[in-house]
C-alpha cells in the first residue's frame, strides 16, 4: 500500500492561511486580555493582511461595534545602538541616555525613529530627514578606545540609513554614546545648535502578542497613533471605520478579540494506480497522512498536527470535489 500511495501522493492546490478569530465580550485591559487568550485559545489576535482584517471583523458578528484589542504594541524603550557589538558595552553602557526635556516625542506611525543631537541634548525625528553626522572608528589600534580621535563629523547632509552606510564603509559605524565623557566629546565637535544623526534608533509599532514582527502592513485610521504614551492598539469595529486601528493607554478596559493558531488548508487531487484501492478507507488515509508527517520532516518541520477535513462522511471523493487536509501550526 505504502508503494502504491508513494505513487499517488503527489498533490496539487493551494494552501490558504488562515488565523481563526474570536471576539470576547468582557472588558480587560491589554494585559489581562493577553493572558486570557493565552489560557483560554492561543494568543491576543494577529492581523498580517486585509484579509485578516475582514475576518477580524466578520469574527465580531452583526450589528457589534465598539473598540476591541488586538495584539499589536509598541515599545517606547526598543531604542537600540547601530552598533550591536556586545563587546564594545559596559555594563548600563547600552542604555544611555541623554534626551533633551520632554524627548523622544515623535509619534510612531512612521516605522523609523532615529536620534540626532545637538549642544543641547538628543532629540528623536524621523530617519528621512537629511542631516550631518558623526562616525566612529574602531579600527585605529593606536588610539585609545575612548578618544576623541576616534569621532568624525561628518559635514554632509544624508537620511540615517545613508549616514549608516557612509560610516560602514568609511569608520566602524556611527557614533555610539556610552557615558558623559563621550557625550561630551561628541558635543565638542559639533556646529553650534545643528543637529546631526549618531547611532540610536528604533522600530516603532513592530510587535504582536504572538511573537511576530509587523510585516508592514498597518491600517490605522487617520491620523492615529496620536499619543505616544499610548502603546497598544485596539480595532475599531463599526461603519465609519470599519477595523481602523487606533492607540490606547494599555490599563483601558476594552473587548478584545483572541486568535486560535493558524490552520493551513491544502486541497488534494490523487488518482489511484489500483483501482480496488478505497482512498478513504482508514488505513489508506492514515497512511498518506503518516507520508505528509515524513516529507514534513525532511524539511525540518517536525512539531505540526494533520487532520482531514470530511463531507458526506467522505474525505475523497470521486472527480466532483478535492479532499482538504488541514495542518495545525504548533
Amino acid at each position: 500500500m505504502r508503494r502504491a500511495l508513494l505513487c499517488i501522493l503527489l498533490f496539487s492546490g493551494f494552501c490558504s492561511c488562515l488565523y481563526h478569530y474570536r471576539l470576547i465580550d468582557e472588558p480587560k485591559t491589554w494585559h489581562e486580555a493577553q493572558q486570557y487568550c493565552k489560557e483560554k485559545y492561543t494568543d491576543l489576535a494577529t492581523v498580517t493582511n486585509m484579509e485578516d482584517m475582514e475576518r477580524l471583523i466578520a469574527a465580531a458578528g452583526p450589528g457589534y461595534e465598539g473598540k476591541v484589542w488586538i495584539g499589536l504594541y509598541d515599545k517606547l524603550s526598543s531604542w537600540r545602538w547601530s552598533l550591536s557589538d556586545e563587546s564594545f558595552y559596559g555594563e548600563g553602557e547600552k542604555n544611555f541616555r541623554r534626551w533633551y526635556e520632554s524627548e523622544p516625542n515623535v509619534i510612531g506611525i512612521r516605522v523609523h525613529l532615529c536620534a540626532a543631537v545637538n549642544n543641547s541634548g538628543w532629540f528623536d525625528d524621523h530617519c528621512s530627514e537629511l542631516r550631518p553626522f558623526v562616525c566612529y572608528n574602531t579600527t585605529q589600534p593606536d588610539l585609545s578606545p575612548t578618544s576623541e580621535k576616534r569621532y568624525f563629523f561628518i559635514n554632509e547632509e544624508k537620511n540615517w540609513n545613508d549616514a549608516r552606510a557612509y560610516c560602514n564603509q568609511h569608520h566602524t559605524d556611527l557614533a555610539s554614546v556610552r557615558n558623559e565623557t563621550e557625550n561630551a566629546m561628541i558635543q565638542s565637535k559639533l556646529p553650534n545648535n545643528q543637529l546631526v544623526w549618531i547611532g540610536l534608533n528604533r522600530m516603532t509599532w513592530q510587535w504582536w502578542s504572538d511573537g511576530q514582527k509587523n510585516n508592514l502592513f498597518a491600517n490605522w485610521a487617520n491620523g492615529h497613533p496620536l499619543r505616544i504614551s499610548d502603546t497598544c492598539a485596539a480595532s475599531v469595529i463599526n461603519a465609519t471605520l470599519p477595523g481602523k486601528w487606533v492607540e490606547h493607554n494599555c490599563g483601558t478596559k476594552l473587548h478584545f478579540m483572541c486568535q486560535n493558531n493558524k490552520l493551513h488548508l491544502f486541497t488534494m487531487k490523487l488518482t489511484a494506480l489500483k483501482s480496488t484501492i478505497d482512498l478513504n478507507d482508514r488505513a489508506v488515509t492514515d497512511t498518506i497522512l503518516n507520508l505528509m508527517k515524513e516529507r514534513m520532516k525532511e524539511k525540518g518541520i517536525t512539531d505540526v498536527k494533520f487532520s482531514w477535513i470530511k463531507k458526506d462522511e467522505k474525505i475523497f471523493h470521486e472527480k466532483q470535489e478535492d479532499a482538504q487536509v488541514v495542518k495545525m501550526d504548533p
